[in-house]
This record gives structure tokens, C-alpha cells and sequence, in this order.
């Protein structure tokens, strides 16, 4: 009798084990049914809709050097675009290093886009990835290290972004 309770028992983690397979088969089927139609969509953005743009960036303090060099990378290839509306990206980029340290002593780095462009994508890597991917051969290799530099720079908190609209008060004290 003992036996075939045993029996019964491996039976029945057969089927469950079965049936787990067969749920996560079918629950990666239909994941993929709804993953991004194209590269495109899947791209990291980062749009305003506000008339001044703000993107906080935690940065490692042992990082700093990196992170400004990708900025300086990420200004340079805005401002040499020869797409307009990227050039007009550039021209209101501002980036600012609080005096004060954050949490855990990070640095906080402040980047304005005043004004913001409408549609303007300011993803630094999707950027980089567009303005240098267009050069000469191997720079492919450049962007990779560009954005490592970055990516290792950003801390957990990484970045936040903020629209913001001027209030048009007028305020007396």
C-alpha cells in the first residue's frame, strides 16, 4: 500500500511540474506578442513637455571626470549636429554641478534644457549612438566606451527628469 501512494504521489508532481512548463512556455509566447514592433520603439527617450527641461543626474563622486567628459561629448555632438532641431537642443543646454552633496556624499549634476524642444530626444546614449554611429569606421567602438563611462557613473538613483512652465505671476513683498 505504501507503494502506491508513492506512485500516486511522483504522478501528481509530474503533471504540476507539466503544467509550470507549460504556463511559462506559454507566458513567454505571449510576452513576446507584446514586446516593442520595431528598434525604434524600444530606444531610451527622453522628452519634455514643459518649456525648460530638467534631468538630475546622481553621479558617483569617484566618476565625476567621466561623467563631465560624456556631457562635453553629449553637448559637442547636439551643437555639431547637422540635424537643426538637434542644434537647437545644444544651444539651450546648460549643466550644473551642485556646490552641495547629495545622499551618500553623490554628486548632483543639474541639466537644463532652456528652452526645451518640442520632440527633442535629450537621451544622452541615444545621441551619442546617432551622432558618432554616422562617422568614419570604429566609432562604434567610441560610443561603447562613451557609454560605459557613463552608465558607471550613474549611481542607483541615476536620473529624474523634470518639465517645468515659467509661472507668469507677478509676486510683491
Amino acid at each position: 500500500m505504501w507503494t502506491m501512494v508513492n506512485k500516486g504521489s511522483r504522478r501528481s508532481h509530474v503533471w504540476i511540474g507539466v503544467a509550470l512548463v507549460a504556463a511559462v512556455a506559454f507566458g513567454v509566447l505571449l510576452g513576446s506578442s507584446f514586446a516593442p514592433a520595431s528598434e525604434a520603439a524600444a530606444q531610451p527617450t527622453v522628452n519634455f513637455s514643459g518649456t525648460t527641461g530638467i534631468v538630475l543626474n546622481v553621479v558617483d563622486p569617484t566618476k565625476t571626470a567621466d561623467f563631465e567628459e560624456v556631457m562635453k561629448a553629449f553637448g559637442e555632438s547636439l551643437v555639431g549636429s547637422s540635424d537643426p532641431q538637434r542644434q537647437r537642443m545644444g544651444e539651450g543646454l546648460k549643466l550644473y554641478r551642485a556646490a552641495e552633496t547629495g545622499p551618500n556624499n553623490f554628486a548632483l549634476y543639474y541639466l537644463f534644457a532652456d528652452p526645451a524642444v518640442p520632440g527633442g530626444n535629450y537621451a544622452v546614449a541615444q545621441v551619442l549612438a546617432d551622432e558618432y554611429m554616422g562617422g568614419p569606421p570604429g566609432n562604434g567602438d567610441e560610443v561603447r566606451a562613451i557609454y560605459e563611462k557613463y552608465s558607471a557613473a550613474l549611481t542607483g538613483g541615476g536620473q529624474q527628469t523634470i518639465n517645468m512652465d515659467l509661472m507668469d505671476l507677478m509676486l510683491e513683498f
